[in-house]
């Protein structure tokens, strides 16, 4: 995988970082291109998912090897008692498959190692997916997260000033003791945003640095704007050509078909042929050839010839129905998808960010005495409604596009274009 110098020192920094004492980590700001290049290299699942590929691949080539042949020697010494007599032999067999029997079987093997680089391929579109999502939800949290802290610090402000007022008598204990209780709940708000910001940047470095301790962190990318958009008509049909999950049915299918046509030639036993030399102590001696083909009386291969038919059964089967669950997949992801862009599309047209523009007129307002606490205050929870339903909708989005892109089996050139509606 080729890096920019950037993401290079960006992934030695971070992982010497994971040896510094748990107590002195701070969240560390990473792209979603960073992250995606972390989780490339410590993923412990794709590990393991390259290392079921790769062994899968090595019994492929050891499934092409020829038989080896054999090499043996015999000594029979006799004796009538009165005069020694002994033979040798010098002997090399080579086991001969029937034509077409090792093509099977390589076949067979191949195919099993396409379907498992398939297969790693599937699941690390999946876990990228993963990554992604983690990463849109910990963005999301920390925008909660700062929303609240700017509103939590209006109910402060009220706060102490409520308790100035009630000491000058201008307002009442009731009125006194309810900013409280309002501020308290914006308090406990707040923390628990911070609490869910923090575990939010924890699952993103355990998804991409699972080595690391107490390893927290922060999106650099932020959720404004909106997903490129998609041509719809072209997703579907392109899914099922370029989803790795479809490709491994047909490979694991192929290999079926192949392992059932291997066990069937296996029923026609294998010559086993051997050439020698024998010598006797009479000084007699000359080459020898010899043919051994086992009789099929017991063992007819019928039961391996029924569970390779039924693998071949179930292997079309699953082709199928993975093909429809692709299909449902696609479809599924594209209405989420279509829904949430038209309500993002709609909150923009409201202009959310009026409530923003609302608090700090508000407050002004409160500083020059034009305007009442509570109005102060529901300014604030409007400013909170607005823009936690805009950033929870944004992401949302951004999940929902990540999700057409891990169910399309990738984007290219061809579906990032034209209207998504």
């Amino acid at each position: 995988m080729h890096m920019t110098l950037r993401s290079t020192i960006f992934a030695a920094t971070a992982l010497l970082a994971l040896a510094a004492p748990a107590e002195s980590q701070q969240p560390r700001r990473v792209t979603l291109a960073e992250a995606l290049d972390l989780f490339a290299r410590n993923s412990l699942e794709l590990s393991l998912g390259r290392a079921q590929a790769a062994e899968a691949m090595a019994l492929a080539r050891q499934a092409a090897a020829f038989p080896n042949p054999a090499v043996a020697t015999t000594h029979e010494p006799l004796s009538d008692g009165t005069e020694d007599y002994s033979e040798t032999y010098v002997m090399l067999s080579q086991r001969l498959e029937w034509p077409g029997a090792r093509a099977a079987r390589r076949a067979a093997a191949s195919g099993t190692a396409d379907a498992a680089v398939a297969r790693f391929v599937a699941d690390s579109s999946r876990l990228a997916f993963e990554v992604k999502r983690a990463f849109t939800e910990a963005a999301r949290a920390e925008r909660v997260e700062r929303v609240l802290e700017r509103v939590t610090s209006v109910f402060r402000e009220g706060a102490r000033s409520a308790e100035v007022r009630y000491a000058e008598g201008d307002i009442s204990l009731y009125d006194s003791r309810r900013i409280r209780v309002e501020r308290a709940k914006y308090e406990t708000l707040l923390a628990e945003a911070t609490l869910e910001a923090s575990a939010a940047r924890r699952r993103l470095a355990l998804l991409v640095a699972p080595v690391a301790e107490a390893l927290e962190l922060s999106p650099a990318d932020s959720l404004d704007g909106l997903p490129p958009a998609i041509a719809a008509e072209h997703v579907l049909e392109d899914a099922l050509a370029r989803r790795s999950d479809i490709a491994a049915a047909d490979a694991a299918l192929e290999s079926a078909r192949a392992g059932a046509t291997a066990v069937r030639r296996e029923r026609i036993p294998d010559v086993t042929a051997t050439v020698g030399y024998k010598t006797q102590s009479d000084g007699f001696g000359g080459a020898f050839l010899g043919l051994s083909l086992p009789l099929p009386l017991w063992d007819r291969r019928g039961g391996a010839v029924a569970a390779a038919d039924a693998r071949l059964q179930a292997a079309q089967s699953r082709r199928s129905l993975v093909r429809r669950q692709v299909e449902n997949d696609m479809r599924r992801a594209l209405e989420a998808y279509r829904s949430l862009r038209r309500r993002v599309e709609l909150l923009a047209e409201s202009r959310p960010d009026e409530g923003a523009d609302l608090l700090a007129i508000a407050r002004a307002a409160y500083a020059e005495g034009e305007l009442e606490l509570i109005a102060l205050f529901d300014a604030a929870e409007a400013l909170l409604e607005a823009q936690t339903a805009e950033v929870s909708l944004r992401a949302d989005l951004w999940t929902a596009y990540y999700d057409i892109e891990r169910a399309a089996g990738g984007f290219d050139g061809s579906l990032d274009r034209g209207d998504d509606r």
